[in-house]
């Protein structure tokens, strides 16, 4: 197939430390290729790939970005798979879908798909397809042995429950490290850097090496996200590692470790318990990567994809629209000199 790669113009693809919507894009394009197909990706400056042709993005203004892609798009694309949102929204004459990586999907687009089946039943109303994330595996450092020390890792903010993480590592008495952007200072100043010393430290965010070290190493993750998290990429990752992850079971959380139930808390208090006796209670490295590799790796994650494609194409589950943003965008294209809209 011909398919059409459209990221957002936020960060490069692949991502070099945070970016879970880049990552995504970048391991589908990777595994598309090696699949024979040819992806035409539309990402920000900066962005590297396999794919067949890499459309850099020439202005920060999603109108002319738009413009950029009508422009650029290769003839008889098959299908384009939108993690941006502006081609969706434009409705153009081929078969598009819109991907949404956190919660719900505004406006009139032809078909959505969200990050797990929790977020498809509380944001889509059960209108739309559910595919999880999937890693490459081999992105990930393996080990059985672990350290003595807990880990969190996400942004620094109220809704990621940081306050909970230092709560269950004084619960336990063991070292946690905390890693991720500083989103918000104020919650930063209040609730986590008046604990920071020995045992509870706050590193920044980290990404590549560090990144997969500290995943590998930890004795255990915590996620302790106190609002509906549509998905939750560190868990995955987690589990990769041969880290054991311990979560609440509300929202996305649930369904990716549904398999694990163990894995799954309804308090600060279970978690810490569960840390404690964590040989007992928690799997083992093996389990963890076993989990992981047959449920949230990148060739499945394609799989879902290209199933979903062809399913699109051949029963014809799209509806072209004729006076579109998209159309009108294009026939002004063609219309100004030099097919530059001035």
């Amino acid at each position: 197939m011909r398919i059409a790669q459209i990221s957002t113009n936020t960060i490069p693809v692949p991502p070099k430390d945070y970016g879970g919507t880049q990552r995504d894009v970048h391991y589908l394009t990777e595994e598309l290729v090696n699949r024979g197909h040819e992806v035409f990706l539309f990402a920000k400056k900066g962005s590297t790939s396999n794919a067949t042709q890499t459309f850099e993005y020439e202005s920060d203004d999603p109108k002319k970005q738009l413009d950029f892609i009508i422009k650029n798009l290769p003839p008889d694309v098959d299908i384009i798979h939108d993690h941006y949102g502006i081609v969706a929204k434009a409705n153009p004459p081929i078969p598009t879908i819109s991907n949404s990586h956190s919660k719900g999907i505004k406006g009139d687009v032809q078909l959505r798909v969200y990050v797990s089946k929790f977020i498809l039943r509380k944001y889509g109303k059960r209108k739309g397809y559910a595919v999880h994330n999937g890693i490459r595996m081999e992105d990930y450092t393996y080990t059985k042995d672990k350290q003595n020390y807990l880990l969190f890792m996400g942004r620094l903010i109220k809704e990621k429950g940081v306050h909970l993480a230092i709560k269950v590592a004084k619960k336990t008495g063991m070292r946690l490290i905390i890693a991720g952007t500083l989103n918000d200072k104020a919650y930063f100043n209040a609730k986590i850097k008046p604990h920071l010393g020995s045992k509870i430290s706050y590193i920044g965010p980290v990404g590549g090496d560090r990144k997969r070290e500290l995943l590998a190493n930890a004795s255990c993750v915590l996620f302790t996200s106190t609002w509906d998290e549509p998905f939750g990429l560190v868990l995955i990752e987690s589990l990769a590692s041969g880290t054991p992850v311990l979560g609440f079971n509300k929202g996305g959380v649930a369904e990716v470790l549904k398999g694990m139930p163990q894995l799954l808390c309804r308090t600060t208090s279970e978690m810490a318990m569960k840390i404690k006796y964590r040989n007992k209670r928690l799997p083992k490295a093996s389990e963890c990567r076993r989990y992981a590799r047959t449920r949230y790796s990148d060739q499945i994650m394609t799989d879902r994809f290209l199933s979903l494609y062809e399913k699109i194409i051949n029963k014809k589950l799209y509806k072209i629209k004729k006076n579109t943003l998209w159309n009108r965008r294009k026939a002004k294209l063609l219309a100004a000199p030099n097919g530059d809209d001035k």
